[in-house]
């Protein structure tokens, strides 16, 4: 059965692809969940505009759904969203969907991009300590996978306690801790994420810039690139806690929307990331850590290339 229609549901847009074989699909597009009121009127148009039907479908999903429902509470000014996927089988007939995790998705296409899809930003020095890759998406929030001897490894992603290193991150702690609803913990998704991209700004600028269209605060970045610096010492720190705490040295891989906006912005600081992923440790902590490549994926739909091949 080759009829299938993949979709990959993030926290801002919906993509969606028709399968063609591993590595391939045809019928790209992609719609912002906020121009629709129910994400079953999001499937039928997609249905509507390629004009094609489906016997089934496969998704990769940025937050696993409970009992079938996806709440998503949004920010930067947009409204909640639920998404009911019971709702969406018993609409369109579809049983036994898989639902991925984006990253583990995401994970499964790296292995089917070709070399001109990757693009190396900071060059390993010395050997690579083994062949274990790890993936970050940041977008909406913050994830990352790894394939582990061509296992795919599910994270619970920027789930975890912040780490803060220099005295201007600590304040930038506090304030975010001001801003955040008081009955959840910090976590690092709050700092490496579009949102925390947002909030470091608001920090150094004084200004909120919840109004700002996603182009309008990129143009706006261009005025303070100590806003950039500080993002890319806490991507910096998410990418050596990721990759020590895992033991996977075979690469670090960089994707997702506010990466794509801010390379595509030229709003980049390699070297302050450079500074937190390899700061100076014991010697052998030292090795494995500069012999780990960044690269930044050139690919803008990873996950969907990861469902074909299921």
């Amino acid at each position: 059965m080759n009829n299938i229609l993949l979709c990959d549901l993030g926290g801002t847009h919906a993509r969606f692809a028709k399968f063609e074989a591993v590595g391939a699909y045809s019928n790209f597009k992609k719609y912002r969940l906020n121009d629709f009121t129910n994400f079953d009127d999001i499937v039928q148009k997609y249905h509507v505009d390629t004009g094609l039907k489906f016997d089934t479908a496969r998704f990769s999903v940025a937050r696993t759904p409970v009992n079938g429902l996806i709440e998503y509470q949004r920010h930067a000014g947009d409204p909640d969203y639920a998404i009911d996927f019971n709702v969406i089988e018993s609409k369109f007939g579809w049983t036994n969907i898989p639902y991925l995790n984006d990253l583990e998705a995401a994970a499964h296409g790296l292995s089917v991009l070709s070399d001109d899809d990757i693009q190396t930003v900071i060059q390993p020095n010395g050997k690579t300590w083994n062949d274990n890759k790890i993936i970050i998406s940041v977008g909406t929030g913050v994830g990352h996978a790894g394939i582990l001897n061509g296992q795919i490894m599910r994270t619970s992603g920027g789930h975890f306690l912040p780490v803060t290193v220099t005295e201007h991150h600590r304040k930038i702690e506090s304030f975010i801790r001001r801003k955040k609803d008081k009955n959840y913990s910090l976590i690092m998704e709050d700092f490496v994420s579009g949102r925390g991209l947002r909030m470091i700004a608001e920090y150094m600028t004084a200004f909120p810039n919840d109004d700002m269209t996603p182009d309008e605060f990129m143009q706006d970045l261009k005025n303070h690139p100590d806003v950039v610096t500080l993002f890319f010492e806490f991507l910096g720190l998410y990418a050596h806690m990721a990759t020590n705490v895992t033991g996977m040295y075979g690469g670090v891989y960089l994707t997702g929307g506010v990466i794509d906006n801010l390379i595509k912005h030229d709003l980049t600081d390699w070297d302050a990331f450079q500074r937190f992923f390899k700061s100076n440790m014991v010697s052998v902590m030292n090795d494995r850590l500069i012999g780990c490549a960044i690269n930044y994926i050139l690919n803008d739909e990873l996950p969907l290339l990861g469902l074909t091949r299921l």
